[in-house]
């Protein structure tokens, strides 16, 4: 038996259609209803939840072998905040599968995270990688670049509505985003992967971008001459400092820097796994169109 938790997200999805094609048995957890078309969800059990409350915890391991936490919060609110979610959540999920006798538990982190990085979201995630790694449970952990979705989500919606994009500084960083579907699929091919356990993996696509390729490839494949408009870094830390946004800081923070993986590591990660990666241009063209 295998527990997604976290479940209804994207990531999430994902893997509940690869294990309904797989014809695996297997759990969802999560706080909101899920919702998956077009499966065959015989072998799916569901529970509706919150993994900060130990019970619920309890409940979503009992008799599972292999935890794949996919949870994530992309704004804090009342009901949920990121940093009770990596601290109390993962410290219930560790404990509940003690109890249980879980024999794996995979974890989705971040690209960036390190041990001393003054950022509140990536240090949250760093604490949540070390109780995995001391917990003497077998762990997997990823750090997965950008997603292919953003793209889609949040910078198509802003050029079709104003034909232009703000980006800090020049918009020369590079980035190396992936498709959702193969995260999801590298996370079921991780499941009882003697050469994947208690490592971290990096989790990137196959090609490069700085984003102002991606800003014009958008622009391309939408029809559309993208105006990019340039912001110094300064203005927006001066802005996130007068409103005291945490949650801003940390996003300049993470802007700052290239989002990329160095070639021996990713063939290190393919050589274990062997997921055929997408390319973000056809991938791109399909989403658009289908949105239109």
């Amino acid at each position: 038996m295998i527990l997604i938790a976290g479940a209804n997200g994207h990531v999430g999805k994902e893997i509940v259609k690869k294990c309904c094609e797989r014809n695996l048995s297997f759990r969802c957890l999560d706080m909101h209803t899920l919702t998956i078309e077009r499966c065959d969800t015989a072998k799916m059990e569901k529970i509706k939840g919150d993994i900060t409350n130990l019970k619920t915890a309890k409940e979503a391991v009992d008799g599972v072998e292999t935890v794949l936490s996919v949870m994530g919060v992309r704004k804090d609110t009342e009901e949920m905040t990121h940093d009770r979610l990596e601290h109390q959540g993962i410290q219930n999920l560790i404990s509940a599968s003690k109890e249980s006798g879980v024999n794996q538990i995979m974890y989705i982190s971040t690209m960036g995270v390190t041990k001393n990085v003054p950022v509140q979201r990536l240090k949250a995630k760093w604490d949540a990688e070390q109780m995995l790694i001391h917990s003497g449970i077998a762990y997997t952990i990823f750090r997965p670049s950008g997603y292919f979705t953003d793209f889609v989500e949040y910078f198509a919606p802003e050029i079709r509505k104003k034909g232009s994009f703000r980006v800090f500084s020049k918009g020369l960083i590079k980035l190396q985003p992936i498709a959702v579907k193969d995260v999801a699929e590298t996370m079921i091919r991780a499941i009882g992967n003697e050469k994947a356990k208690n490592k971290i993996f990096p989790l990137v696509g196959p090609e490069i971008f700085t984003l102002r390729e991606i800003l014009t490839m958008l622009g391309n494949i939408m029809g559309k001459k993208v105006k990019i408009k340039s912001v110094p870094f300064w203005v927006m830390q001066l802005f996130f400092t007068l409103i005291r946004s945490t949650s801003g800081k940390d996003f300049l923070y993470r802007a700052k820097g290239d989002s990329t993986c160095p070639p021996d590591i990713q063939r290190e990660v393919q050589e274990v796994f062997q997921v055929e990666l997408k390319r973000l241009e056809p991938w791109l063209q399909t989403e658009l169109r289908a949105n239109q």
